[in-house]
């Protein structure tokens, strides 16, 4: 049984390393050739910058590939064994339709743990580093960051608001361009501007070259800061806090965006975006194993065992997925539906049809 395997595993590695290198193609040249050459040429990006970009922007365009090329693995690779009668005389060997997928579920679970290991700890990390090159490449308004603002409240009870303008170095803990708004009793109380804010430690903020102002009284009363002076106040976030409002959900690991959603959970913020977001890194890496199961007795068939038939065939299943999971992200992002469900719906629904054909294939 050990040769069946091995020859079944043989027909789909070749389909699959092919699926991975042609499907990641395909998407980087949908969108980030158009960013890379956009750099050279307009701010005159040095190649091996663009090059790097090039090879940073692979691993999370990997993650979203290795599902549809194992589909196409299963589907060409089967297909094959079907033209060539071979799957015939397994069965005909008493060999069951279930014993022929077993090698297909094994390494789909192999390619599904892959896709978990780079989607949690390599992606964010090469995605994280891809937006700071760009950025800095950009760097002609001074910044290396667009702008944000991040709310302190706890219990549902705004604490301040404030606003940053000109970006965060996350290095030195400075904030750039800053706008503060800090309540008293739910009501704005203090405004406070400053040129920079700089982490000192322990929630204690130091803002510099700015201006204060009372809120709320009469009259107003307004006190400038600069040079040697500056204005200490206490902000409930950590640079590494701040530093999540401007990160993408493709930036953070699993257990980032959970942290990040508590905190935004503290502010009584809306996070049904952030819940899909989070539950479909659980989800997609799972559609690897999914679309194995229907590729499989799929590709039995022999009128479709052809190459560009298998090919034409993934690229419609993939297409139907993703249709399916944007309209339930769409509704879970809108709370329409709980967010877990809107994750693993599409994931859960392929399953099940998946299971039905094999199910069919083996009668």
């Amino acid at each position: 049984m050990r040769i069946i395997d091995r020859h079944i595993l043989t027909e789909m590695i070749g389909p699959f390393i092919f699926g991975v290198a042609a499907f990641t193609s395909l998407m980087f040249a949908g969108k980030e050739l158009f960013q890379v050459t956009q750099l050279l040429a307009e701010f005159h990006a040095p190649v091996w910058r663009a090059a790097q970009l090039v090879l940073l922007h692979i691993p999370g365009l990997v993650v979203l590939t290795l599902p549809m090329s194992m589909l196409l693995a299963t589907l060409l690779g089967f297909g094959r064994l079907s033209s060539d009668s071979e799957t015939v005389a397994l069965f005909a060997g008493g060999i069951s339709m279930y014993r022929i997928v077993l090698p297909v579920i094994v390494m789909a679970v192999v390619v599904t743990g892959m896709s978990f290991v780079l989607g949690e700890y390599v992606a964010p990390y090469t995605n994280s580093e891809h937006q700071r090159i760009v950025q800095e490449i950009k760097k002609t308004q001074g910044s290396s960051s667009k702008p944000f603002f991040v709310i302190d409240a706890k219990d549902g009870v705004t604490n301040s608001v404030f606003y940053v303008q000109n970006g965060f170095d996350m290095a030195s803990g400075t904030l750039r361009g800053v706008a503060l708004v800090q309540y008293v009793e739910g009501k704005p109380a203090v405004f406070i501007h400053g040129e920079k804010a700089i982490w000192l430690g322990e929630d204690n903020w130091e803002f510099r070259d700015g201006y204060i102002k009372t809120l709320g009284t009469k009259p107003t009363v307004m006190t400038e800061f600069n040079g040697t002076q500056a204005r200490r106040t206490r902000i409930d976030k950590t640079p590494e806090q701040i530093a999540m409002f401007q990160k993408k959900h493709d930036e953070m690991s699993f257990g980032q965006l959970r942290g990040y959603i508590s905190m935004l959970l503290q502010h009584g913020a809306d996070v049904a975006e952030y819940e899909v977001r989070l539950y479909q890194k659980i989800a997609m890496p799972l559609t690897t194993l999914v679309f194995a199961l229907i590729g499989a007795p799929l590709g039995l068939r022999p009128h479709r065992s052809s190459s560009a038939t298998g090919l034409g065939l993934s690229i419609v299943i993939i297409f139907a997925y993703w249709i399916f999971m944007h309209y339930m992200t769409i509704l879970g992002r809108n709370a329409a539906i709980s967010p877990m469900l809107a994750s693993f719906l599409p994931t859960g629904a392929c399953a099940a049809v998946g299971v039905g054909l094999i199910i069919r294939a083996s009668k």
